[in-house]
C-alpha cells in the first residue's frame, strides 16, 4: 500500500465527534464530486478503505443506500478501482437539497466552524486528494471540479493558515503543497497527525543525509586538493635532491622537504606538528612556497 493510501485509510479510521462534523466530510466527498447528483457514481478509487467508509457513513447518516462495484478497468497492475454509486435518482436528489450542493458556491453551514472545516476538507483529501511519498518529493494535492469551489476552498484553507497554489491540469483546477512544513500542518488539521509526524521524521532524515553528503564531498574536495598539492611539492623536492642535494635548501626548509617526502599523504597542519619547531598551517605553506621556488630558479638554470 502506498503513502497516500496509509493515509487515506488511517481517516477512514477517525470518528467525528459531532454529527455536523460527521456531516461535514461527507457533505467534501459529495460537493467535489464530478458527476453527482446527476450519474449514479460518485467516485472511482483505488482505495477500498475509502469505498467502504463513504457507503457506511452515507447510511448510517443518511439511510442512503450505496453500491461499490469493483470496476474490471486498472490504473495498475493487480489494483483495482471501486466504484461508488447512489443508483437510486430520489436518494441523489435528497442528498443534493439536503447539503445545498452546487456547482458555483460552497454550502457555509458545513464549513464556517474550523472543527467543521477541518472535517470537510478531511473528506476533499478522502474523495479527490493525494500525497506523494515523503522520502520521494514534498506535493499534496486536491482535484477540484472547477475553478468556482477551487478558489472557495483556496481561501477557506488560508483562513486556517494552508497557503495552497493553484494550476489547471487538463479539465481539472488543482489545489497543491510543495512545502513539506504545510503538508504537514494540513496532514495534521484534517487528523493524520501520526503522518504529519511520519513526514517531519524523513524530513530529519534527508536533511541528516544531505548534510553528511556534502561534508563528505567537502572533505573529498579536500582531500584531492591536498593530494594533488602534495604531489607538485614532492615534485619540486625530488628535482631539487636530484640536481642539488637538498643541502641546497636552508637548514629549516630542508627538515620540511624530508619531512614532506617521507609524509607526501599529510596535510600541512599534520606536517606542522612533526617538525622541531612546530608553525602554523599558513607558516607550513609559506616553506613550501619558498621550497618552490627554489626548485623554479634550478629548472632556469638548467634551461640555460
Amino acid at each position: 500500500m502506498s503513502f497516500c493510501q496509509d493515509v487515506k485509510k488511517e481517516l477512514c479510521k477517525l470518528e467525528e465527534k459531532k454529527e455536523q462534523c460527521e456531516k461535514a466530510r461527507l457533505y467534501g466527498m459529495l460537493s467535489f464530486s464530478r458527476s453527482f447528483p446527476e450519474e449514479a457514481q460518485v467516485f472511482a478509487t483505488e482505495n477500498k478503505f475509502v469505498a467502504e467508509h463513504f457507503a457506511q457513513s452515507l447510511a448510517g447518516m443518511m439511510g442512503t443506500f450505496v453500491t461499490i462495484h469493483s470496476d474490471p478497468r486498472r490504473l495498475k497492475e493487480n489494483v483495482p478501482m471501486y466504484a461508488v454509486l447512489i443508483e437510486d435518482p430520489h436518494q441523489r436528489e435528497f442528498l443534493c437539497e439536503y447539503f445545498s450542493i452546487s456547482s458555483t458556491a460552497l454550502n457555509p453551514e458545513f464549513t464556517e466552524s474550523p472543527r467543521c472545516l477541518a472535517a470537510f476538507l478531511r473528506g476533499l483529501f478522502l474523495l479527490s486528494g493525494s500525497v506523494t511519498n515523503p522520502e520521494k518529493e514534498y506535493h499534496l494535492e486536491l482535484v477540484a471540479p472547477n475553478r468556482m469551489l477551487a478558489e472557495e476552498v483556496f481561501l477557506l484553507a488560508q483562513g486556517m493558515g494552508i497557503r495552497f497554489k493553484m494550476t489547471k491540469r487538463k479539465h481539472s483546477e488543482i489545489l497543491y503543497l510543495k512545502e513539506s512544513e504545510q503538508i504537514e500542518d494540513f496532514l495534521t488539521l484534517i487528523g493524520s497527525s501520526k503522518f504529519a509526524l511520519q513526514l517531519m521524521d524523513i524530513k530529519v532524515m534527508k536533511d541528516v543525509r544531505n548534510k553528511v553528503n556534502r561534508v563528505t564531498n567537502c572533505e573529498t574536495a579536500n582531500l584531492d586538493k591536498t593530494v594533488s598539492a602534495s604531489s607538485a611539492q614532492v615534485q619540486d623536492i625530488r628535482y631539487i635532491e636530484a640536481h642539488a642535494g637538498l643541502s641546497y635548501l636552508d637548514d629549516d626548509l630542508r627538515e620540511l622537504a624530508e619531512l614532506r617526502l617521507e609524509n607526501p599523504e599529510l596535510s600541512l597542519r599534520e606536517l606542522s606538528e612533526l617538525l622541531t619547531t612546530p608553525l602554523s598551517r599558513s607558516g607550513v605553506n609559506h616553506r613550501l612556497k619558498r621550497i618552490s621556488v627554489a626548485a623554479d630558479k634550478l629548472r632556469q638554470k638548467a634551461d640555460k
